[in-house]
Parts: structure tokens; C-alpha cells; sequence
């Protein structure tokens, strides 16, 4: 056995130790979860789970669109270009968490410790302008680890990137990890915005494309072009059937992204894709009848109808029910039970689940036929 191995095997069980004897005393995998309220006395806002760290600027790029730049903590475990994570803050007494991708490189991390979260105003929104107002003079936040799949596939195949509105967070985050690795792939990103004045990091991709002959951007002026079609693709990015499509922005461009590509050839294999919020449900539940959802611990049950399917998050909560969740978009499984059988859909990997036991999500799932949860 290597030194590696006998390392790693050792580590292993230090883990394990500390865990069981965490639960034996606490009941809690953790010791600094069962001291959480006591060290929130001191330190409002901690977080077991997350990562103090602190905000140091809030910069404006457009009228709705701002940028926190971030010093995350020492132990924070960095990211690969394209990722999101969490970022929570205390509003009045109450942490108030959302999702966003970062939208600086790796690079610029490693470089100067500071990593980029670029965010939109919500039409309506009550935490995106108060974030912008809240760290308008800097302060301290907590962050998860980031996660996510939508990053650049690996190999040489050349990229077409189609991106709407706030959808070029993770693809500044990728251009930028490109041009600092000299990355040699043909890469074209298509970017639609609602009109000049929003098109976000202009003179930045400028420079990138102007430094870098493999790498074009074209700026897509919504208010006189329209949206992503064909005839886009065809003039823009001809040879885009030959591409890895990446696609990534509000959900009806997605979704027209989409279809649009695949029409024109492109296999859903060399398609990537991520939702800025909810996945839309697009299943087909081919049988045309409704599922029959069996709640087992809570003793109770509710129809999934075919008509007007919902997740069974919220088939859960229509019940009275109260199973914990989080973000309601797939992103921080706090929503994640036991599926004692039947067939779900999830509406975020557009996968149908096998028939037996296992873990599912609750916000992404949808029963597709009669469905037992551990709930």
C-alpha cells in the first residue's frame, strides 16, 4: 500500500471518529453545528456550512445590473469557470440566500484572492436590490462551496455559446479562464441583449476577442435583431453544427435556443445548457393519465395531474405538508428524499428516473406515474 493511500485511508477514519463522537455528544455530525447559536451570539450570521468572508465592493455596470466583488474566506475550496454557489446575508434579524454563478475566472482568484458575483435586479425581486444596497459599502457575507456542471467540456471540440441577459455570468467567468490558459479551441459566443446600452462586459470580450484569434464575440441588440433564430446562426456561426452548443439566460431563450439547434441537427449530446431559476416542465407523460403520489409517513396522498403538472414539492405543500427545502430550483438538495418506487421526471436533467428505490429532489421531480415517498 502506498503512503497515499495509507494517508488518505487515515484521514478517512479521523473523519469518522469525528463524526461519531460529534452525534454521540450532540446528536449533530458536527461539533460547530451544536455550537452554532452560542457562536452566532458573537458573531451574527454564522454559519456552520458556509464560509464567512467579506464583500469589498459593490460596483454598478447598468441600471439593474450590479457586481460583488468578494474576498471568500481562507477556507473556501475555489471553483472551475461556469460554477455558481450560495450567498447568504442577515436581513433584519432573518439570512436571506441566493444563488449565483461567479462570474470572474479562476485565474483572477488565484491571482488576488477575490472572485466576482454579477446580479441582476429582479423585476419585483425583494433580496437583489437590497443586496445591492446592503453592500454598497462592503460587509460580510457567507458562501457555500461552489458547485455546478455547466463548465467548458473538456477536450478540443470548438464551442458556440448563446447567452441572453444576465446568462453571460458563467461564460465571462469561462472567456476570461480561456484567455489566461491560452486555450487554443475555436470558441464564438453569441450574446443577446435587450439593446446596446445592456450589453454587459463590452469592452472587456473586446479586448479578449482582439487578443485572442480563436476566441469571436457578437453582440446580439435584441430591440432590432429579435432573437436567437436560424438565420442567426447561419450568418454568425456557420459551421455551429460542428460545435458543443452552450446555452444559458432567461427560460423561453433556452428553450428556443434549444429547439432551434436541435432542428437544425444538433444532437442533444453537444448541447449544455442552465436556467437562470425554475426549469420548466417538459415531459411527456405519454399514457395521458393522472399519477397517484402516496405520502408514506404523513399517512397521506394527492393526484399529480396530467393537465397541469407541479413538482412534488409543491404537490407536498398543496397537502399541508412541510418538507424541508431550500432554493426550489435544484441547486442546494435540501429537498432531497427517498422515492420508494414509481417514475419521476426531473425537470432540471430532463431524465426519467428508474422504477425503484432512490434519493430524488423534490422541487425537480414530477410523478410521471403512481410514486411512494418517504415523506
Amino acid at each position: 500500500m502506498s503512503q497515499s493511500e495509507i494517508t488518505t485511508q487515515s484521514d478517512s477514519a479521523l473523519s469518522r471518529a469525528r463524526e461519531w463522537l460529534a452525534r454521540s455528544l450532540t446528536q449533530e455530525k458536527q461539533m460547530a453545528a451544536y455550537m452554532e447559536p452560542l457562536i452566532q451570539v458573537v458573531m451574527p450570521g454564522w454559519q456552520t456550512d458556509a464560509i464567512r468572508s467579506k464583500v469589498v465592493q459593490m460596483r454598478p455596470e447598468t441600471d439593474d445590473v450590479y457586481t460583488l466583488v468578494i474576498r471568500p474566506g481562507k477556507r473556501w475550496k475555489g471553483f472551475v469557470a461556469g460554477q455558481h454557489l450560495r450567498i447568504t446575508a442577515e436581513q433584519n434579524g432573518s439570512l436571506q440566500t441566493r444563488f449565483f454563478s461567479v462570474s470572474s475566472s479562476p485565474a483572477h482568484y488565484r491571482d488576488s484572492g477575490l472572485i466576482e458575483l454579477t446580479i441582476r435586479v429582479q423585476d419585483s425581486g425583494r433580496i437583489t436590490p437590497w443586496l445591492r444596497d446592503h453592500f454598497a459599502a462592503g460587509g460580510i457575507c457567507n458562501l457555500s462551496e461552489a458547485e455546478g456542471e455547466f463548465t467548458l467540456p473538456a477536450g478540443a471540440k470548438p464551442l458556440l455559446m448563446i447567452a441572453g441577459g444576465s446568462g453571460i455570468t458563467p461564460f465571462r467567468s469561462m472567456l476570461n479562464q480561456l484567455a489566461s490558459n491560452n486555450d487554443p479551441r475555436d470558441v464564438h459566443l453569441l450574446f443577446y441583449v435587450r439593446d446596446d446600452s445592456n450589453a454587459l462586459f463590452r469592452e472587456e470580450f473586446e479586448k479578449i476577442a482582439a487578443a485572442h484569434s480563436n476566441i469571436r464575440v457578437t453582440f446580439m441588440d435584441g430591440s432590432k435583431v429579435g432573437v436567437v433564430c436560424e438565420e442567426h446562426l447561419r450568418e454568425h456561426c456557420p459551421d455551429f453544427e460542428n460545435r458543443k452548443v452552450m446555452i444559458c439566460g432567461p427560460t423561453p431563450m433556452i428553450q428556443l435556443a434549444r429547439q432551434t439547434v436541435r432542428d437544425l441537427g444538433v444532437s442533444d449530446d453537444n448541447i449544455m445548457f442552465e436556467y437562470f431559476g425554475a426549469a420548466p416542465i417538459e415531459m411527456d407523460r405519454g399514457d395521458g393519465k393522472d399519477a397517484f403520489v402516496s405520502f408514506e409517513r404523513a399517512g397521506q396522498s394527492a393526484i399529480a395531474r396530467n393537465e397541469s403538472p407541479v413538482s412534488l414539492l409543491e404537490l407536498a405543500e398543496g397537502e399541508g405538508l412541510k418538507p424541508t427545502s431550500g432554493c426550489r430550483v435544484g441547486v442546494c438538495h435540501q429537498c432531497k428524499c427517498t422515492k420508494r418506487s414509481g417514475v419521476v421526471y426531473n425537470t432540471l436533467t430532463g431524465k426519467y428516473s428508474d422504477t425503484g428505490q432512490e434519493d430524488i429532489q423534490l422541487c425537480v421531480s414530477v410523478a410521471v406515474n403512481d410514486v411512494v415517498l418517504d415523506i
